[in-house]
């Protein structure tokens, strides 16, 4: 949210502390489960910031010129990272509902056979005793 206030706060970073920002960076990137190769790409543009931010170690006021290739830069990777992210959710939810899905269908299924074998053996139970009840009377009139 304060990027979209002062998209120049990043590149007002203090220079003379940059290792200590990469390894921030880095804990940042390592909590988050970003990717190895999108941890490696951002770590790349606070570098590459590092190593352009080399001529003017005093913090202020970036030029125009830096603000404009550092700030978009940043931006886009950002925001190339939310809509991966997101993709990956969408992609996600969609198996979760496939499996959902799919979960119910063998259920039914399970509880369709269950219900059948039920019925068939309650008819088979009554096959039986009306065969030994025949049988009992057959063998009685002898």
């Amino acid at each position: 949210r304060e990027m979209a206030k002062n998209p120049a706060a990043l590149a007002q970073v203090d220079a003379t502390n940059m290792a200590g920002a990469l390894q921030a960076l880095g804990a940042v990137l390592d909590g988050a489960a970003f990717a190895a190769k999108d941890q490696k790409k951002l770590v790349a543009m606070v570098q590459a910031q590092q190593s352009d931010g080399d001529d003017e170690l005093e913090p202020g006021a970036p030029q125009a010129a830096a603000y404009k290739s550092h700030g978009s830069g940043i931006v886009d990777v950002l925001e190339d990272l939310k809509e991966k992210a997101e993709g990956e959710l969408a992609d996600l939810r969609k198996a979760e509902t496939n499996t959902q899905h799919n979960y119910e269908m063998l259920k039914q299924s399970l509880t369709d056979q269950m219900t059948f074998d039920t019925k068939d053996l309650d008819d088979e139970k009554a096959g039986k005793a009306a065969a030994e009840e025949a049988k009992a009377t057959a063998e009685g009139d002898l």
